[in-house]
């Protein structure tokens, strides 16, 4: 298996995307070379990152072939154009590059990607609007969540919330809630204060407390209803901006009988989007003009409201605006985590971030690479609270050790805990006398570090 000091990640593009991917690897310890065309994006990514910077064309085989792309263990593109991000993994799988990952946001690309696979050698294609729209959608599930993520292909899912006073969880200790209020789920991380932990059978939970729970999907509903925590249908949500993430959700929620108003300033986008979108109403006007031209009727129904659009001032000032109007789940795209601190400590609102997305996304194929057998592929992996707490699904196979030794026999290393097993169809919450077999998939939660395989988290 490589170490990190020796895999070589090739990056072209060093825009959003390209430099949060940047920001993580190189803070992973991974030997990283991005090239881009602006000598401006290089000079400010050099002096704020411990990588190599180059000025070039990323899709050129003449500049390729000086930098030696050949000896690339994982060539990612990520520019803002789709045709370059595809020929120039094209030219570095041609090259002899083992690992290729291409942003492609055009949706006719996008259905070619079996071709792209299979024919042109591309590893991954990742469409960061569409994984963008798939992550609001989750979140609008559970109006308390503030983040939502599945795993084990959509049996499972993780799901962060933030502990109220006036919830039934505070001031219980974990083992009473297990216990006592017959909840099939697994509190597997908490955040206090800014501080994370695995919290054991006596941490008693708290207000302010950051949850992250996990179980199976169809779980979490009943939980939440034995809990009276609001689990409500969208029946009406608003739209700000009609960018690809606000028609690739627009499209999700009208398949799942929700009435969507889409808001776009542009009159030329809103009529492309109106045709697109039959059964959405899209109207060209402002956010807060709109708002201020509402009945307060049709605030109280509405059920959410996401402003999308490209300006993260905007869409921060829109969605505070939301909030104080009660409208009961707010989402709100940013591209720039400084701008939250506009945020008061007790909002409501949720935030997206398109470049986080995709490199989360990214992050974990690429984590998955290190193992070059293949044993404990990761699966998925979901970074939280700036990377200090990550989530792992690893598909594990014969060669893992400790296969069949019950959980309570096993001695894990601190801040590590094994969140849930999928085995088949059904999904378990470990307990003692669990065992882990050949075939599972597990997610791991662990807390400031990072681990390759299964065998990471036992004490030697």
């Amino acid at each position: 298996m490589k170490q990190r000091k020796d895999m070589k990640i090739f990056i072209v593009g060093g825009g959003g995307i390209g430099k949060a991917l940047a920001d993580q690897l190189s803070h992973d310890g991974y030997l990283l070379t991005l090239v881009d065309k602006d000598e401006n994006v290089l000079t400010n990514l050099s002096n704020s990152m411990d990588i190599i910077c180059l000025q070039g064309n990323g899709a050129s085989y003449t500049t390729l072939k000086e930098l030696n792309a050949e000896e690339t263990d994982i060539f990612i593109s990520v520019t803002d154009s789709d045709e370059v991000n595809i020929l120039s993994c094209i030219t570095a799988h041609t090259l002899g590059a083992k690992h290729t990952i291409a942003r492609i946001r055009d949706i006719d690309y996008a259905k070619q990607n079996k071709f792209y696979k299979e024919k042109m050698g591309l590893s991954m294609i990742i469409n960061p609007e569409l994984a963008t729209a798939m992550e609001i959608y989750r979140l609008l599930r559970f109006p308390l969540a503030t983040r939502v993520e599945v795993f084990a292909k959509g049996r499972a899912e993780l799901v962060e919330m933030v502990l109220k006073e006036e919830s039934a969880l505070h001031g219980k200790s974990l083992i009473e809630i297990t216990r006592g209020m017959g909840i099939n789920l697994l509190i597997c991380a908490v955040v206090r204060q800014g501080e994370a932990f695995v919290p054991k059978g006596d941490t008693v939970l708290q207000s302010g407390d950051v949850l992250y729970l996990t179980g199976a999907a169809d779980e979490f509903k009943k939980a939440f209803k034995k809990l009276k925590l609001p689990v409500k249908p969208l029946h009406s949500v608003m739209i700000s901006g009609g960018g690809r993430i606000a028609y690739y959700l627009a499209e999700m929620l009208t398949q799942h009988g929700s009435k969507i108003t889409l808001l776009e300033k542009d009159i030329n986008t809103a009529n492309i989007l109106a045709e697109k979108l039959p059964g959405v109403n899209v109207i060209c006007d402002d956010a807060l003009n709109y708002f201020d031209s509402m009945s307060q009727s049709d605030v109280q129904h509405t059920d959410a409201f996401i402003p999308i659009s490209n300006d993260d001032e905007n869409n921060l000032v829109a969605a505070m605006y939301a909030e104080s109007q009660g409208i009961g789940k707010v989402i709100s795209r940013i591209s720039t985590k400084s701008r939250l601190k506009v945020l008061p400590a007790e909002s409501r609102i949720c935030t997206v971030s398109r470049e986080d997305v995709a490199a989360d996304r990214i992050l974990g194929y690429s984590r998955s690479l290190l193992n070059a057998k293949g044993a404990d592929a990761v699966e998925s992996l979901y970074r939280l609270m700036d990377g200090k707490i990550e989530f792992i699904e690893f598909k594990i196979d014969e060669k893992d050790k400790n296969l069949d030794v019950p959980l309570k026999d096993l001695k894990l290393k601190r801040n590590m805990l094994l969140a849930c097993i999928i085995r088949d169809s059904k999904t378990i919450i470990p307990r003692g006398d669990d065992v882990i077999k050949a075939g599972d998939s597990v997610l791991v939660a662990t807390i400031n570090s990072q681990i390759n395989s299964l065998n990471d988290i036992y004490v030697s």
